[in-house]
Order: C-alpha cells, then structure tokens, then sequence
C-alpha cells in the first residue's frame, strides 16, 4: 500500500522527494566566528586599554603598579570574551567592546598628564 503523494511544487525538487533545507551548523558558523573574532582581538585590546589606563591609576610605584595592572588586565580580558558570547547580537558585542575601550582610553588620557 503505497499511498500517493501530491506533485512537487518546485520544478528542481523530483515528486517524492523531499527539498533539502540549509543545515542550522552552518547558517551559525558566520555568527561564532564573528563573536569568536570580537572575543579573542576586542578582548585583547579593551584589556590592554585598561592596563594602561589601570597602570597610571594605582598608587604605588610604577613597576608595582603595572604589576598590579597587568595582572587585573587578565581578569579585564576574560569579562571581555564573556561580553562578545554573552550579547544579544554580534552588533551589541562590538558595540559593547568599544564603549569600553573608549571609557579606557579616556581615563588613560585624562591621566596622562598626571603621570610624574
């Protein structure tokens, strides 16, 4: 008992079969790779932003404090990478990413000056 099946409504696509459909693994990889992208070279440079910003702030000497700064930069980075998978789009990450950045790099300038 073989039961019939209505014509295909595409002219590529033979009567019983069924239209292959873009699988969802690949339609994402575009997506990772971006996040993956904003993770690994936006977290690096917010992190390094910050310890230079971080490095003219603490008090201390300055070998202490870009000790100190590098070792809060490590920390700074991995919230970084959180924030790029963490985001509602890959827009927002970056979005997100350079406000951060830029907050940095202000503070850095703003200290700058104060730096003996």
């Amino acid at each position: 008992m073989s039961r019939s099946q209505p014509p295909s409504p595409s002219p590529t696509v033979p009567a019983g079969a069924t239209p292959r459909r873009a699988s969802p693994r690949k339609a994402g990889n575009g997506v990772l790779w971006a996040r993956g992208g904003l993770a690994l070279l936006g977290g690096y440079a917010v992190a390094a932003i910050w310890a230079g910003a971080l490095a003219r702030l603490l008090p201390g000497s300055l070998a202490d404090a870009a000790l100190a700064a590098t070792m809060a930069s490590f920390v700074i980075y991995t919230l970084a990478a959180i924030w790029a998978y963490a985001a509602r789009s890959v827009a927002r990450a970056a979005v997100g990413l350079a406000l951060a950045a830029a907050v940095g790099a202000a503070l850095s300038t703003l200290l700058a000056g104060s730096a003996a």
